[in-house]
This record gives C-alpha cells, sequence and structure tokens, in this order.
C-alpha cells in the first residue's frame, strides 16, 4: 500500500501481489511455491534422519538452515494464498506477523549458514581438539541464536524499529537498521565467504599432497557439500540484495518494485533445498529414498517384506551350516584333558 498526506490508496499489497496479475497466476504461484518448498524442506530436514553421512552432529547447523526455511514455506506463503482465496485484503496485525517470522527466518538463516561455514573450517583446518571445543558449544550457539534472531525480529517489527513493510509509512530507526545489518547480512557474510575460502584451500591441499585422500569417499563428499554450500549461500545474497538495494539506496521506489524484491527473497527459500539435492549426493539419495517411501510406499513394502524374507532364509541357512561345522569340528577336536582311567 501507498500511504499519501491525505489518504491510503491501496496499490499493491505485500501479500496479494501485483494487481496488475490475474488472480489465477497469483493464485499459481502461492499454492505451487508452499507445496513445492514445503516438500524439499522437509527432505531436506529429513534427509540428516535417514543418510548415514548426514548423521554428523557437525551438520545440526545444515539442518537448521532447512528449519528457517521452512517457516517461510509453511507460514508465510501460505497465508498469502488463503487471502487470495478468501477475498479480503491483508490487515496490518496479519502483515506484521507474516514481516516478524520472514524477518526472524532470514535472521537465523544468515547466521546458522555462517555457523556451518565455521564448522566446516574447524574441521578441515584445525585440530581435532579444536573441532571437538567448538562441537561441545553447539547447544550454547543455537539457543543463543534463536533468541537473539527472533527478539531482534519482533523489536523491529512490533516497536517500530525497522522498515514499515506493510504500508511503507516510515522507515524505522536507522541505528537500529545498520545494526542489524552490520550483525544479521555483514558479518555471517563475511565468516562465510573467509571459512569457506579457507577451507577450500585446505581441501585441495590436502588433495594434491596426498593422492589417497583425493580418492578416497570422505573427500568427495566434502567436495560435493562445498560446492552446494556455495551455490546456495549466492542465491540468498542474490536473492534479498534486490531488498537491501530498494531499502537502503532507494526507500521511495514504487510499492510494484519494492514487493517484487521482497517477493524475489521469499522464493529464494522455496529452491535452496532442491540446489542442495542437485549438487550433493547425499541429499540426492536420501531424497530418493524419501521420495519412493512417500510416495511409492506399497512397492517399498513388498520389497522389504521380500528382502527379509530371503535375509531371514539366509541367516537360517548361515546358522544351520554353522552348527554342522561346529558339530563336526568338535566330533574331530582331541580332547584337552584326556580321561584317566581308574585303577
Amino acid at each position: 500500500m501507498n500511504k499519501d498526506s491525505n489518504n491510503i490508496t491501496e496499490i499493491i499489497s505485500v501479500l496479494n501481489f501485483d494487481h496488475a496479475w490475474t488472480l489465477r497466476e497469483r493464485l499459481l504461484v502461492t499454492v505451487a511455491c508452499p507445496i513445492f518448498g514445503c516438500l524439499m524442506n522437509g527432505f531436506f530436514i529429513s534427509a540428516f534422519f535417514v543418510e548415514d553421512d548426514l548423521k554428523k552432529i557437525g551438520l545440526v547447523f545444515q539442518a537448521l538452515i532447512g528449519l528457517s526455511d521452512i517457516i517461510v514455506t509453511m507460514g508465510v506463503i501460505p497465508t498469502s494464498a488463503v487471502l487470495l482465496l478468501s477475498g479480503q485484503s491483508d490487515s496490518k496485525s496479519v502483515c506484521n506477523a507474516l514481516q516478524f517470522f520472514t524477518e526472524a527466518s532470514t535472521y537465523s538463516y544468515s547466521i546458522f549458514f555462517a555457523m556451518m561455514s565455521l564448522e566446516t573450517f574447524y574441521r578441515q583446518c584445525r585440530s581435532h581438539k579444536d573441532y571437538d571445543g567448538f562441537i561441545s558449544k553447539i547447544d550454547i550457539i543455537v539457543v543463543n541464536v534463536l533468541v537473539l534472531t527472533f527478539g531482534t525480529a519482533a523489536s523491529g517489527v512490533y516497536l517500530g524499529l525497522d522498515y514499515d513493510c506493510c504500508y511503507r509509512s516510515h522507515s524505522g530507526n536507522y541505528t537500529f537498521r545498520i545494526v542489524t545489518s552490520l550483525v544479521f547480512h555483514v558479518i555471517p557474510s563475511f565468516i562465510t565467504i573467509y571459512c569457506s575460502v579457507c577451507a577450500c584451500m585446505e581441501m585441495r591441499f590436502n588433495a594434491k599432497i596426498c593422492r589417497p585422500c583425493r580418492m578416497s569417499h570422505q573427500y568427495k563428499n566434502d567436495r560435493n557439500g562445498h560446492y552446494a554450500n556455495i551455490v546456495a549461500f549466492v542465491l540468498y545474497a542474490g536473492g534479498w540484495m534486490p531488498y537491501l538495494i530498494s531499502v537502503y539506496w532507494y526507500p521511495f521506489t514504487s510499492d510494484s518494485h519494492f514487493y517484487r524484491s521482497v517477493w524475489i527473497g521469499i522464493a529464494r527459500s522455496v529452491v535452496t533445498s532442491f540446489v542442495y539435492g542437485v549438487l550433493d549426493r547425499n541429499f540426492r539419495r536420501a531424497y530418493g529414498y524419501l521420495f519412493q517411501y512417500c510416495f511409492c510406499k506399497s512397492l517399498i513394502k513388498r520389497r522389504m517384506v521380500r528382502r527379509h524374507m530371503q535375509a531371514a532364509e539366509y541367516y537360517a541357512a548361515t546358522e544351520e551350516v554353522h552348527l554342522r561345522m561346529g558339530h563336526h569340528n568338535r566330533s574331530r577336536r582331541p580332547a584337552l584333558c584326556p580321561r584317566r582311567d581308574t585303577p
């Protein structure tokens, strides 16, 4: 909405999209995005429970970035679809709530991504003692990050300290906005870039001097995961860059351009998990198993029953052979303590 000096004229809504689009086009976007996003983000989080190579305590930050994205795909975008289907315009309270969840999700994603890069740096470039010390503080780091991000987002939205994305009636407190930009965007981006570059250089150096390391399974997993993290970070930075440019450099741009930049950043949360499935074979293997389990459950159940029956028959036959071999060996083995004849 655009606020004039005397009246408020509705041009475009942050939740209902540009009214130049038809209702069918807006519904297609707001329904297709959460369905695909929830499916892929759900697969992303579930992959850490079904894939052995992902069941590591150090990858908890990577799982949390998927949880940050699922807040948007399960809460923010579906609300727009509900408003479009109901035919109602968005209210101030609903818009503030969605702005709060979007900002909290974005802040959490940025810091958890930096922590994930820092974990990779400790694993690749530091000693085992330093890495274990970092891993032992994961629970404290996660709690502090969640309290900081959600508390800052709530203060900015409900105390009027942040930019008003709903009515664009005020620009908020500039000191608060500069501090939040440094804490949640600039510093995490610097940590991510520095740790990623150092880890990549260390990994390539080890592969260069050690040929068995280059051919190992762990090296291939680290390389694929590193490439996927780089692409995900580029998508995150590129997705929210139009919004940051609009807020800081062009605060008086038209509502159409502003809200389109917001939705570019929101839509980024839909595709990141899919990128991991394309570039990382661990996630690709986990996605394949989860897809078969969710959509071909009867087929998998028949396969599993047949596999269990074959395994049971195999173990039964193996046990019978072992029993026969043990009986045969005992019959041929000489007595350890020969029986002494009594007079």
